[in-house]
């Protein structure tokens, strides 16, 4: 699928802005003249290869360059225009203007580069890579905040690059025909009382287990809740945006002809879902994360399943929030903390064989039917060339 010239034309302005505002930055802030030099290359090299004839191998190595550093140069180039407008009293409001284009600046990057590709290990790849650099702008502002504190925290949070991630993943599933999530909403058949009371209390288990220290709320000050709830959000829509809408998806377009692709699919996916936090070494120990992974990776199975059921990705979404703000707010901190006891590992053990125990159970009756249709509309129209 080829981009459209106009599409080309809005990318091509999109990029010399870009480049102009780095080369601003290049002499208004000299200590970052590295990290200007090298978003102005990545993004004159996508110029070069729209405007000078180049070898068609040159093209190619210019598409993959662009495919792995330029949302890297939108989002230092983001960072840069933050951090040169903090100084003015009207900061606040072309800082807010600046995160609302940061969430949409992605799009035509994914239609130009990311739409085209065919193959569903690059397309996984892709958005798990650009999770990483979408997901965590402040890492390449280089800002520490502005001189409030409260919309400082915006900048210290990855809750807007979750949001920017979500829409370019969207936009990049429906370039690559796959199925929405309206139309999973709207496909729901009328629910069975027995299952979602099942979910319901699963839902209040895995709440209450996140319910630790409570006696430590009242000593969170009222801006640090705020960075707290900023964090939850980001991980709430992030995570689930990944790991539930964007990898299941393909695995379960991977695994489409198999008689067992929802338990292979969920399982693989969760697993995934685990190994991601072993990013959090850099905050907490490792006995810690090892801990972390094995209960994300089990409540990965729970929230996989709900999302398959129930269609409503939203509701995920809200249900992770949730457990992650009661956490985070118990502890006062966003990573874990503390050591990690036999009985900690008791209690994932037990819930892992509920968890399996749950998958089983839902692979049986009308429950699978209703999963069985929400997959379909999920990958059934996927371009699964591998």
């Amino acid at each position: 699928m080829e981009p459209s010239k106009n599409i080309k034309r809005c990318c091509l302005l999109q990029v010399m802005i870009l480049v102009g505002i780095q080369v601003i930055n290049l002499f208004t802030r000299p200590a970052k003249f590295a990290m200007g030099i090298v978003s102005i290359i990545i993004l004159g090299a996508y110029l070069a290869g729209e405007y000078l004839s180049l070898p068609e191998t040159i093209r190619k190595v210019n598409t993959i360059v662009q495919i792995l550093f330029q949302p890297f140069a939108f989002s230092y180039t983001a960072g840069t225009l933050l951090t040169l407008v903090t100084p003015f009293k009207f900061a606040p409001l072309v800082a807010f203007c600046i995160l609302i284009w940061y969430a949409v600046s992605f799009l035509l990057y994914v239609q130009q580069f990311i739409a085209p590709i065919t193959n569903n290990w690059l397309r996984l790849f892709w958005l798990i890579y650009f999770f990483q650099i979408a997901i965590s702008p402040s890492a390449y502002f280089g800002i520490i905040a502005s001189t409030n504190p409260w919309f400082g925290a915006f900048f210290s949070t990855g809750l807007i690059g979750a949001v920017a991630y979500t829409i370019s993943l969207i936009r990049a599933m429906q370039a690559w025909h796959f199925g929405d999530l309206i139309s999973l909403i709207k496909s729901h058949s009328k629910g069975n009382v027995l299952v979602d009371s099942v979910f319901a209390i699963l839902v209040v288990l895995f709440i209450y287990s996140n319910l630790m220290n409570t006696t430590s709320w009242g000593k969170l000050s009222f801006l640090r809740f705020w960075r707290l709830l900023l964090g939850a959000m980001e991980a709430g829509i992030g995570e689930e945006v990944l790991c539930r809408f964007g990898i299941l998806t393909l695995l379960l377009s991977f695994a489409k002809k198999l008689r067992l692709r929802i338990p292979i699919a969920i399982i693989c996916s969760s697993l995934l879902f685990g190994l991601f936090h072993f990013l959090n070494l850099t905050e907490q120990s490792l006995p810690l994360t090892i801990y972390q992974f094995c209960f994300t990776a089990v409540s990965g199975i729970f929230f996989s399943l709900l999302f398959l059921y129930s269609g409503h990705l939203e509701l995920v979404v809200f249900i992770h929030f949730v457990m992650d703000l009661l956490s985070y707010s118990a502890t006062g901190n966003s990573s874990l903390s503390g050591n990690i006891t036999l009985g900690d590992y008791q209690s994932v053990i037990n819930l892992a064989v509920l968890m399996l125990a749950l998958l089983v159970w839902m692979m049986f009756g009308k429950k699978r039917q209703v999963m069985e249709n929400h997959v379909d509309l999920l990958v059934s129209k996927g371009n699964i060339k591998k």
